[in-house]
């Protein structure tokens, strides 16, 4: 069954980019304010094609015939040598504990280094991508009703409550005001959007479900468009529920990332955001027939649902998919091989066992579709985890890279991130691989599998009807099982 999950962060190149920052924060004023001076955000050179939802720079919601490419917390002095690799999007993301340490109480240094990164990068012509930070709050959340997760064994996690906790979200607001109040949205093109607590759109890890602080059984302090835990005294892993209310909590529990996605939309729009929003979705999370089997055991504790990664049902529950970006941020992450996205994906089911060897890329790009959604991501970094280093560093035609560009392109990508781009400049990965597989794909010639995708229990036979010897993919990767649950605390 499809349970791979490496539920990945990217806390090695967030951390980069706080160092960047603070060298950066010394050398800039703090009267430092952003230009209104930019030239407009052009249009890319690829061809765009029509589609229904016009978005800023008149790139509609279709997906273009090459993706868009840029790459993951974008360092200022790279910025030259990334745009003439041809990237186009340079991405920063934001840190709540330093832009709000105390309550009400801004850091006007560090808006000042925001900005600075902001004008730069406009001024430098690039579209620009924003991480919100949420999921960095301030010590001073935690003193907040509800503030933190509670699993079904009455432990608390470490991470900020942002899906049942009102009090929580009501502090969010205040300082996605004041974000929007220092940076304008609409100098935006777009935003990720994470579970809150989480870097990515997760419940807390560790095998788990969260949902069973007072605001989530009793409702209590919950978001008003929240409801209750409809079965307030049943635990995950126990009898007592039928198969439809089990199936009925599990959706109001995998709704509740879809009630603070849509939290976030609303209140960003209404701060004057009106670009894309990338949800940011790891891993193939757990599948139609994992799930199913689950249930039947009265879902038990698993690293994979527990953290509420069920992609099908979460994209299909969400009510606004207006400008929503179906974001894998976990391409080219060995699931699946690697395999690229084909024409015929979309004629099957999504709950076909037979889409349970593809990789978390083709899948998800397979539930975009089926909801009407663009598609997006990024790759594993650098040491996230370090067991795919290897593959991270290998610049030849079955590295990462070539991997990730392939995916991006034959999966049709509105855009793709490079992550991280300091690793460019520190000699990890070279620049000119990336501008390289660029350049290719915009030509419409991505880098080609080294391996052929062989139907299981079935001979691959030459166009005359032959059987012939090729090399499956399922050699390729040999560490990489579809039944393998990972979660990122295993691979950290």
């Amino acid at each position: 069954m499809g349970l791979d999950m490496p539920l990945l962060t990217k806390i090695v190149g967030r951390g980069k980019f706080v160092l960047a920052l603070a060298a950066i924060m010394l050398a800039v004023p703090g009267t430092a304010h952003t230009s209104t001076g930019h030239p407009a955000l052009h249009a890319s050179p690829r061809q765009v094609s029509a589609g229904p939802s016009p978005s800023q720079d008149g790139i509609s919601a279709a997906a273009p015939s090459s993706p868009l490419f840029g790459t993951l917390d974008t360092q200022l002095p790279s910025i030259g040598a990334d745009k003439q690799a041809g990237a186009a999007v340079a991405m920063f993301e934001l840190d709540w504990s330093s832009f709000e340490p105390k309550k009400g109480q801004f850091n006007s240094a560090y808006i000042a280094g925001m900005k600075y990164f902001l004008t730069e990068f406009r001024s430098a012509g690039m579209r620009v991508t924003l991480g919100l930070g949420l999921q960095n709050p301030p010590s001073w959340i935690y003193s907040l009703p509800d503030a933190r997760y509670i699993n079904e064994s009455g432990h608390p996690a470490n991470e900020a409550d942002l899906v049942f906790s009102e009090p929580v979200r009501e502090a969010a607001a205040a300082y996605l005001k004041q974000v929007a109040a220092a940076l304008p949205l609409s100098e935006f093109w777009s935003v990720r959007l994470t579970s809150g607590g989480d870097g990515e759109m997760l419940y807390p890890a560790g095998g788990s479900y969260w949902a069973f602080s007072q605001s989530a059984l009793t409702g209590r302090d919950l978001p008003p468009t929240m409801k209750a835990d409809p079965f307030p005294n049943w635990r995950p892993g126990r009898s007592g529920l039928t198969p439809t209310q089990l199936d009925r909590w599990v959706n109001w529990y995998v709704g509740g990332l879809d009630d603070v996605t849509c939290w976030q939309m609303s209140t960003l729009s209404s701060l004057g955001f009106t670009g894309y929003y990338e949800l940011v979705t790891p891993g193939s999370g757990t599948r139609p027939d994992a799930l199913a089997a689950q249930e039947r055991s009265n879902l038990p504790d698993d690293a994979v649902t527990g953290v509420g990664a069920v992609w099908d049902r979460y994209y299909a529950m969400l009510p606004n998919k207006s400008k929503v970006v179906a974001y894998v941020s976990s391409v080219a992450d060995t699931s699946g091989d690697d395999d690229s996205c084909q024409a015929s994906d979309t004629s099957l089911p999504l709950a076909s066992p037979e889409m349970d060897s593809w990789s978390a890329t083709r899948w998800i790009s397979r539930v975009a579709a089926a909801n009407g959604l663009l598609v997006g991501g990024e790759n594993p970094g650098f040491g996230l985890p370090a067991s795919l280093d290897s593959h991270y560093r290998d610049t030849s035609s079955h590295g990462m890279m070539a991997d990730a560009i392939r995916q991006a392109t034959t999966c049709k990508f509105q855009v793709f991130y490079w992550a991280h781009d300091s690793d460019f400049s520190s000699g990890i990965i070279p620049l000119s691989l990336y501008k390289k597989y660029i350049s290719l794909a915009d030509k419409g010639s991505p880098p080609r599998s080294p391996c052929r995708h062989v139907p299981r229990n079935r001979h691959a036979r030459s166009l005359t009807g032959n059987a012939r010897a090729i090399q499956p993919c399922s050699t390729r990767f040999k560490h990489w099982r579809p039944d393998r649950q990972l979660n990122r605390l295993a691979l950290l």
